[in-house]
């Protein structure tokens, strides 16, 4: 019996599908819990491990799981919302806002007053850090640690809970960017952290950063 199920994680809903080789799929639902969404994941799995025949308990029903593929609109209710985590960014001294520049592109080329969606991290907690690589690689300027250490004690003091880092032609060399890293996570050992290179570690900048 081996099983596929399909979870999808919403604002209110979480959903399931289950299907296997000797059966139609079944279709589950319990509700979300936003604070904490994989307890909501747990719950739906229980639910689903109660209904076989015999009853399972989640511990025996897991073995018989083949896959799990899981969906989520929750990064997107929490960036439609505003409601995500409170975000900091180390980046490049002089770039900070490349959030609110893009790439110089407006949804509405002719209409003047159109105003491009806020960024996730407000520009005070956007710190530039000096330090710069050239386009392959190699170190101009070297990166300020104490400017690294100066901003992590702003987001300290601000609550800050996530922190991105994106330095320029940081994918041609990821020192820098690996650097700061360490910092934050001696720092601020409970904070998210994003690194670009560790993501997505190709060119264009605002790609990167946003």
């Amino acid at each position: 019996m081996a099983l596929k199920i399909g979870i999808d994680v919403g604002g209110t809903f979480t959903d399931f599908v289950v299907t296997r080789d000797d059966a139609e799929p079944a279709i589950f639902k319990t509700l979300s819990t936003p604070s904490d969404p994989s307890i909501a994941v747990v719950n739906g799995l229980t639910d689903i491990a109660a209904s076989m025949n015999p009853p399972l308990s989640l511990e025996a029903f897991a073995p018989t799981i083949d896959t799990i593929v899981h969906g989520t609109t929750v990064t997107t209710n929490a960036t439609l919302t505003g409601t995500g985590a409170k975000c900091g960014l180390l980046t490049t001294e002089g770039v900070r806002d490349a959030l609110e520049m893009r790439r110089g592109i407006r949804e509405e080329q002719y209409n003047n007053r159109y105003t491009n969606v806020k960024p996730l991290v407000p520009r005070y907690l956007r710190a530039g850090i000096k330090g710069r690589l050239d386009r392959v690689g190699r170190e101009t300027a070297p990166l300020d640690l104490d400017g690294v250490i100066q901003a992590i004690g702003l987001f300290k003091q601000e609550g800050v809970q996530a922190v991105s880092i994106c330095f320029m032609n940081s994918f041609a060399n990821p020192a820098h960017e690996q650097a700061a890293a360490e910092l934050v996570r001696a720092e601020m050992p409970g904070a998210y952290l994003s690194v670009s290179t560790d993501l997505l570690p190709s060119i264009r900048f605002y790609e990167r950063v946003s």
